[in-house]
């Protein structure tokens, strides 16, 4: 049976072990990163990166890491090489690949990805792969619109008045502002985009490398297993990135960074939950580092839900609320529902409420449904499409006007 409240002592609470691999230092200038993943192995990659002085530095918080571990946290080992005193380009190539195939975490030795974050550096990068002429260099992701590229497939990002090439085994997409947008260290560093592009990227480097493959969808069930059903803190969080964060959009309930999020889990959210809560699949979408799960939480409200309505005393109902949780495997969740419909199911939110208009004060059936659109949303024909759009709805005299 699953625990009610949360017991430290529980051996199902000790804390799980999260992967981790030392740095190793190369050369001044280079460093070299084993996988950070449950795995331990996977392909190798050669980051070239800017140095610091190239950007204004990021003052605001953000818990997306700096690419090295951001690669290494997806399966990858990583050569990371910032311009400057130390290893030059041409040796970071070569003593690259060196390295990382005498890394025994490395599972795919005929094939290495490069990726070249500096803009200052592209054309030398490039021009230095046609002059090492290691066929084991067999893609590359480049910020930048140069005008030769070897003859190996190509991901680029475009700067934003750039054409996009016609060049065979090359992918293109253009960035609105900074070749910067990408670091977290950056202060032109842009969530957003750098997110689209990761995922694209991610994608790309796969289908050339092989790998790194994860079954994401078998990590999602696990998480929501250690959640749902054995109840635990730890396991739960041990399916997670050293620095994760979850957001229950809605009620802006969850937590950024691992002590964070923790906390949330053990006070808020696994023990905060009904006993009869349960979670109907509807649809679900797999991609290629994260997971998009449209459902139904069903559940009595008989106690306070903290993360669904905090501070709503229980009011004893029966709650069929349509949800759909965007699950970035990396450690990121953001979770969404319709917040009228859960206050409508349970009572707090009138059906209509007063309206004023230049005639006098009139009322408003407020256009929202109950567990109707649940039923709906499993199965189309259990229920009726455009009801809102009749003339049962909108705005109606006063005197008819009763409250909830």
């Amino acid at each position: 049976m699953a625990p009610l409240c949360y017991d430290p002592d529980s051996l199902d609470e000790l804390e799980v072990a999260l992967p981790s691999s030392p740095l190793i230092t190369l050369s001044s200038n280079a460093y070299l990163q084993p996988p950070l993943t449950r795995r331990g192995t996977g392909p190798g990659m050669i980051a070239f990166l800017p140095p610091s002085s190239a950007y204004k530095p990021n003052i605001e918080n953000t818990l997306d890491p700096e690419p090295v571990q951001k690669w290494a946290e997806e399966g990858f080992a990583v050569v990371g090489v910032t311009s400057g005193e130390g290893w030059s380009i041409e040796e970071a190539l070569t003593k690259g690949v060196e390295s990382l195939s005498s890394l025994e975490e490395l599972d795919t030795r005929d094939k290495f990805a490069v990726y070249v974050y500096d803009p200052n550096a592209v054309s030398e990068v490039l021009f230095q792969i046609q002059q090492v002429n290691d066929t084991r260099l067999s893609c590359i992701v480049a910020i930048g619109n140069p005008e030769k590229l070897p003859p190996v497939p190509t991901y680029l990002h475009l700067p934003p008045t750039a054409d996009y090439p016609q060049i065979a085994n090359t992918i293109s997409h253009r960035f609105t502002k900074s070749p910067y947008f990408l670091l977290p260290q950056s202060a032109e560093y842009v969530p957003g985009e750098a997110t689209l592009a990761h995922s694209r990227v991610l994608e790309f480097l796969r289908k050339i490398l092989g790998g790194p493959v994860f079954d994401i969808e078998a990590i999602w069930e696990e998480h929501t297993y250690f959640e749902f059903e054995v109840r635990s803190v730890a396991k739960t969080m041990g399916t997670m990135v050293a620095e994760p964060y979850v957001n229950h959009v809605p009620t802006m309930t969850g937590g950024v960074g691992r002590k964070a999020l923790s906390a949330f889990y053990r006070d808020h959210f696994i023990f905060a939950n009904p006993a009869d809560a349960t979670m109907i699949p509807v649809s679900r979408t797999v991609g290629s580092d994260r997971v998009v799960d449209e459902f139904i939480f069903k559940l009595t409200h008989d106690r306070v839900v903290d993360w669904l309505l905090p501070g709503v005393p229980p009011t004893g109902k029966l709650l069929e609320i349509p949800m759909m949780g965007v699950i970035n495997i990396r450690g990121d969740q953001h979770i969404w529902w319709d917040q009228a419909t859960a206050l409508f199911q349970a009572g707090i939110l009138a059906s209509h409420v007063p309206y004023p208009t230049p005639e006098g004060q009139k009322k408003l059936r407020l256009p929202v449904s109950g567990a109707e659109s649940a039923r709906m949303l499993i199965n189309e024909m259990d229920g009726k499409s455009n009801v809102m759009l009749g003339s049962d709805w909108g705005i109606r005299t006063l005197e008819s006007y009763e409250p909830l």
